[in-house]
């Protein structure tokens, strides 16, 4: 997930995210240039995302922007900076969908992740495949190479905490125009140094960043409130459109919470994916 609100005495953290991995990966984030081009940070906050700490990295082999618990090429940034629609509320779903259906998401991870990643992920391709969608998961071997290539890959970034929160996972964007899944998430290595985090709370962290990868933005959008705060991600914009049948007051209890600690999906998670899949 985004983010998981640390207890500062005892070091402890609400929520948490995956097995530890060395933080010399070749797949660890990169930091770029801290500093975003006023022309960037325009189209971030037209399409109503929090710039705060957003900056420039190298992330799955391709330059982009932080920006909250996403990565966004500057392709995408332009792309979804193009189509603001009208104010909605939650549950959220971006503009672009994986489109094809039905259609088989071939999903991978990091065999240095070791056994809790690997159980993870197949919990995870269990959990979404449970609920009988025109999407459906299947796990492939991580590396391959071109049509071979898993849809979606698990990678690691090591990032430290900052603020009182740590952030667990980072989307490699959303779905683009063609109809394809983001190509992956990353699950921060650094989080996996100061606790232990159960399947359980592996699984939720893979299925919520998942979420992002086939279309899902975070159902506490307008308000953050699971993290302890009450910042707007904007009301409405690129990728904030109202999901019909889910609610729009808080859901305290969904997987798509920017912060923990929710695992499973509840029933407005499944009533969205029913909708759009």
């Amino acid at each position: 997930m985004k983010k998981s609100k640390f207890l500062s005495i005892c070091g402890a953290a609400i929520f948490s995210a995956f097995l530890f991995v060395s933080c010399e990966s070749e797949n660890e984030e990169i930091l770029v240039d801290s500093s975003l081009d006023k022309d960037v940070l325009l189209k971030l906050q037209r399409a109503h995302f929090s710039t705060e700490n957003a900056r420039i990295i190298e992330f799955m082999g391709e330059k982009g922007v932080a920006v909250e618990d996403m990565f966004l090429t500057f392709d995408q940034i332009n792309e979804l900076s193009q189509n603001v629609v009208g104010p909605h509320e939650k549950q959220y779903r971006t503009t672009n969908l994986v489109t094809g259906l039905p259609r088989v998401i071939k999903v991978s991870v990091d065999p240095d992740l070791g056994t809790l990643g690997s159980d993870a992920l197949d919990a995870m391709i269990d959990m979404y495949n449970a609920e009988n969608l025109q999407l459906t998961f299947e796990r492939t071997t991580f590396g391959l190479k071109g049509k071979k290539k898993a849809d979606i890959e698990v990678t690691e970034f090591y990032e430290l905490e900052s603020g009182g929160f740590i952030t667990l996972g980072r989307a490699a964007g959303f779905p683009n125009r063609k109809g394809n899944p983001a190509k992956g998430f990353g699950i921060n290595s650094r989080w996996f140094e100061l606790l232990n985090p159960s399947l359980a709370e592996v699984t939720g962290t893979m299925a919520h960043e998942v979420g992002h990868c086939i279309g899902f933005r975070h159902t506490d959008y307008m308000t953050r409130e699971s993290c302890g705060q009450n910042v707007n991600e904007g009301n409405a914009g690129v990728g904030a459109i109202h999901i019909d049948g889910t609610p729009t007051v808080s859901d305290a209890t969904s997987l798509m919470q920017a912060c923990g600690p929710a695992d499973r999906f509840n029933q407005n998670d499944i009533t969205a994916l029913n909708v759009l899949y």
